[in-house]
């Protein structure tokens, strides 16, 4: 044997040992929630198109901890629902929802495609990406993407508590959506309707433009409540947020004592005011204190339907669907998600 075959002998068992080597590591890193391949829906025009742009790094982050990785795309709404139904049926047990809380709210709907999760083992994991990303901040995930795929490693999949919501669109059809996070109406549901329709390329600061322009404009809503079968007719609202998570708004603590596995939602009702008192004590909303407020009301409840007889825009996990009426039910332990 020549010293040149000898050479290119040894390359070849270094190289093949350094990827068993490799494989070895990988496998005793990958977190124990991961069963086969794991399915990412990524939504390339979340965080105004940073997402897409930004993707060959994130997948190749994804690679480097998880192992192999398919990857869907969405490229209209509501794709994500149908996109993660698919890598369910096609045995996909671990789905990745990378963008914003919308993509995170249809990934959730896909899980749920038939009402239920298809199967128990099956998790959910949030590489937060978009414009509010509040849902993110309930599980604790950092919202830079590298930190945030290192967090999910060494995070545990626990269930959590969804919302069965049944509203209306502005032509009157009745439809259904799950939700994670947070309903509100009123105020919420205009400033969503405002952030929609404008750009989002300014993050955080777009909800507070959204939420300021829609302030100096917002008249109020009148609406009935039913909480857990007690009737509440005729209040006069700026807004009502129905929450599983604690944050709406971009990063306002609307429902702050809200537990996303207690089988109970939390109602916060702030009372209609003027512009000038909303801007005065905005503070409460991001500090924690909202409930001290004496503008504003506390339920807990399993079971919540409104009703108004003027137009009351709604959203859901941030996205603007529709309007009132609307019924809310929670569904305890719905779905496993990776959590801090």
């Amino acid at each position: 044997m020549t010293y040149g075959s000898w050479l290119s002998g040894l390359r070849f068992v270094i190289g093949h040992l350094s990827l068993v080597i490799c494989h070895f590591e990988r496998c005793m890193t990958q977190p124990s929630w991961i069963k086969g391949t794991v399915a990412a829906i990524v939504n390339p025009r979340s965080a105004n198109g940073r997402t897409g742009r930004i993707w060959p790094r994130i997948h190749a982050e994804l690679r480097k901890v998880l192992g192999e990785v398919r990857v869907f795309h969405t490229q209209s709404p509501r794709h994500a629902i149908d996109l993660t139904a698919a890598a369910l049926q096609a045995g996909h047990r671990t789905i990745l929802a990378i963008g914003g809380d919308g993509t995170v709210n249809e990934v959730v709907n896909g899980f749920l495609s038939n009402g239920r999760a298809p199967v128990s083992e099956a998790v959910l994991g949030v590489i937060p990406q978009g414009t509010g990303s509040d849902f993110r901040r309930a599980l604790r995930l950092p919202l830079d993407e590298r930190a945030a795929i290192r967090a999910i490693q060494t995070a545990d999949a626990r269930p959590i508590d969804v919302m069965s919501v049944t509203y209306r669109t502005s032509e009157g059809v009745a439809l259904s959506r799950y939700a994670v996070n947070v309903v509100s109406f009123g105020m919420g549901g205009a400033v969503a309707a405002r952030v929609n329709r404008t750009s989002k390329a300014l993050g955080k600061v777009s909800f507070l433009i959204a939420t300021v322009a829609t302030t100096l404009r917002f008249q109020g809503n009148t609406v009935s409540l039913r909480i857990d079968g007690a009737e509440l007719q005729n209040v006069s609202i700026s807004n009502v947020a129905v929450g599983n998570g604690p944050y709406h708004g971009g990063g306002m603590w609307a429902c702050p004592r809200a537990v996303m596995d207690d089988g109970v939602l939390e109602v916060t009702i702030i009372e209609n005011m003027p512009a000038w008192e909303i801007f005065r004590d905005i503070s409460y909303l991001y500090n924690g204190r909202i409930y001290e407020h004496p503008k504003v009301r506390y339920f807990r409840t399993t079971h919540l339907e409104a009703t108004s007889d003027q137009p009351t825009l709604l959203e859901i996990d941030g996205e603007p669907l529709g309007q009132l009426p609307l019924e809310i039910e929670v569904i305890p332990k719905a779905i496993r998600i990776l959590r801090l």
